[in-house]
């Protein structure tokens, strides 16, 4: 990656990284939002990304920050995935496996609550 790529440039990239950060938790705790709307978002919103990450096999957030910042292998699985550079800043070496992993179960399980939240509303059995 090069970062060099002039002030314009990088400041698009780091704003894809902002948004792209602001997406990975509001997918596994956008259902914690106390707004029907979060939860019909997060109802549509998840199984299209599911489907984006299927058939593209590469994120288009993580594609467009690293066209962005010059990177040689963007828009490829060797542009490295973004749940591994997350981890990576609290110290966390995951494999691509257990990245992987991590991003199916928590999409799932937050598609589920959104979907659970939006059947019970704000009436919790607890």
């Amino acid at each position: 990656m090069t970062d060099d790529v002039g002030p314009i440039r990088l400041a698009l990239a780091k704003f894809v990284y902002i948004v792209h950060v602001g997406v990975t938790f509001f997918v596994p705790w956008g259902w914690l939002l106390p707004w029907p709307e979060a939860w019909w978002f997060g109802l549509f919103f998840i199984p299209t990304m599911l489907i984006h990450w299927k058939t593209a096999d590469v994120c288009i957030l993580s594609t467009i920050e690293m066209k962005l910042r010059g990177h040689p292998k963007a828009g490829t699985r060797e542009q490295g995935g973004f749940i591994q550079r997350m981890g990576a800043l609290v110290g966390w070496q995951m494999t691509d496996e257990t990245a992987a992993r991590m991003g199916w179960g928590l999409s799932y399980m937050g598609l589920a609550l959104c979907a659970l939240r939006l059947q019970l509303g704000n009436h919790f059995p607890w």
